[in-house]
């Protein structure tokens, strides 16, 4: 894009500004080149986007599965609807986040609530700058204040009367700190805006929130609050299990931005003017030849009183030559069967030709023959896959042995027994790493099986144990803790930052008598 060539300026671009303010909104941009057809910029908001609206449905539902449902749904709603999102009164990131999550609430959230400012997610949210104004917002909340913002931005706010009007206070002080709400201090105002930013307002609420933001100053507050709530799933951020474009692009066909210029049609030909009499082949026997074509023109060609008549058949020297009276050039050939077809096709050729189909059978063997082959590429598939799992786990099985090996020869290696009603646990403890194995071990339908490591006070998920369908379970690490426990987590997994109290298996080596 060129400069003004008066003023020597870049033009302003209104789809890069918020309110034609100084703020970039490049999600806005996205929005409006999408709703053109633009699917470079639909498959960028689905990357930008995807795995904010997914952790923030993982946190509200509880499941990875409807997770992913509930996230190319609202994708696909984000693409179809992508230029009223744009025109709307909000930035464009806040736009789709606020649709996300009011679609994400509606879905009656269950689940455990999980901690936003784990100490063990720190390392990961400094590579954010607003991620890290975010947590130090509500880490310098008060520990009750700080799970009430935590679980309302994750969809549970259960309180009613006068609980649930200081809780929606206390709500709005967080959301005004992490994006100012300006316009006039009225508690109501910020309090109910804060809690239909959230998606948690009733209907009531709704009704009231209306009348209190009529005003453009009082609205204002209405749509920081709703920035404020979209800044809050930076935190529940989790990326997709697989690649969701394939899935939400599907159907997302690209207009083009400018109609082409039509070009001019060319002129048609005209059609040729017959002329004359066509010899055409009628019920396919010499004896039913018919001469047959258009009437008669004034001035064109006739026949003479030579050529055969209608029920007359040609002669052999007639039957080459072209019809009489055709101008050459003419779009139209005679057409004509000869004898040797009419003998080749008689009625008992036709039936010796079906009794030796009957007899053969053409329509069998390639059917057999492509259902063997068929069959032939199915079981080589899944004879691979077998081969390609089976040499997997070979492989996994051979370099934790090793790795089990290599600990237990270091000087401070302590093998440890664990205590637990399900399966056998053992694991070797050294300052180079861990390894743990298990067997005979029951799994939990839609739960897993997280390993801690503890140091004093000190506790750190190890990560999410991968089950085996005959019940073993191979892990290492090259970290080290002085007490090891197995505990049953919601998937999935290392999300709330702290240990659950169903503890699966205990590996302490003071009880093992191999500690202090």
């Amino acid at each position: 894009m060129g400069s003004d060539a008066r003023t020597g300026e870049m033009p302003a671009i209104p789809e890069d500004t918020v309110d034609l303010g100084e703020r970039l909104d490049p999600v806005r941009t996205l929005l409006r080149r999408t709703a053109s057809g633009d699917q470079r910029a639909a498959a960028a908001l689905v990357d930008v986007l995807g795995p904010r609206i997914h952790g923030l449905t993982v946190h509200v539902t509880g499941s990875s599965a409807r997770a992913e449902k509930l996230t190319v749904s609202v994708l696909r709603s984000c693409l179809r609807d992508a230029a009223e999102l744009a025109a709307s009164g909000l930035p464009g990131e806040a736009a789709v986040l606020d649709r996300a999550r009011r679609a994400a609430v509606a879905t009656d959230p269950r689940g455990d609530v999980r901690s936003l400012v784990a100490p063990d997610l720190a390392d990961d949210r400094t590579r954010d700058r607003r991620e890290v104004d975010v947590m130090r917002v509500l880490l310098e909340l008060p520990p009750a204040q700080r799970a009430l913002v935590e679980s309302a931005a994750q969809g549970r706010f259960a309180y009613q009367g006068l609980e649930r009007q200081q809780g929606a206070i206390v709500l709005s002080q967080a959301l005004d700190r992490l994006v100012p709400f300006g316009g006039p201090t009225d508690v109501e105002t910020r309090a109910l805006a804060s809690l239909d930013a959230l998606a948690l307002a009733d209907a009531g609420e709704r009704l009231r929130l209306r009348d209190l933001t009529r005003q453009p100053e009082t609205a204002g507050i209405h749509r920081h609050a709703i920035e404020a709530a979209a800044r809050l799933t930076l935190l529940t951020a989790v990326p997709p299990s697989r690649d969701l474009r394939t899935a939400v692009l599907e159907g997302f066909a690209a207009r083009p931005t400018a109609a082409a210029p039509l070009r001019p049609a060319s002129p048609i030909a005209p059609e040729p003017v017959y002329r004359g009499d066509y010899a055409t082949p009628v019920l396919g026997t010499d004896s039913q030849r018919r001469v047959v074509g258009p009437p008669a023109m004034a001035g064109g060609l006739h026949g003479s009183a030579a050529e055969p008549s209608a029920g007359s058949p040609r002669t052999p020297s007639s039957e080459g030559a072209p019809p009489r009276g055709t101008p050459e050039g003419a779009g139209a050939p005679a057409f004509a069967f000869r004898s040797v077809d009419e003998k080749q096709r008689s009625r008992r050729d036709r039936r010796r030709e079906r009794r030796l189909a009957r007899q053969q059978g053409p329509w069998r063997a390639p059917w057999i023959s492509r259902t063997l082959a068929v069959l032939a590429v199915i079981t080589a598939v899944v004879l691979g896959s077998l081969l390609m799992d089976a040499r997997r786990q070979l492989e996994e099985s051979e370099d934790f042995t090793a790795t089990w090996a290599q600990l237990s020869m270091t000087s401070d290696a302590a093998l440890v027994s664990g205590i637990s009603d399900n399966g056998t646990w053992q694991a070797v403890l050294s300052a180079d790493g861990l390894a743990l194995r298990a067997e005979g071990v029951s799994g939990w339908e839609d739960e897993v099986l997280e390993l801690w490591g503890q140091d004093g006070e000190e506790v750190v998920s190890l990560g999410v144990l991968d089950l085996a369908d005959d019940g073993t379970i191979e892990f290492s690490a090259s970290q080290s803790a002085q007490r090891l426990f197995i505990t049953r987590e919601m998937p999935p997994g290392s999300g709330s930052g702290m240990p659950s109290d169903r503890i699966v298996a205990e590996l302490d080596p003071r009880a093992s008598g191999h500690g202090g």
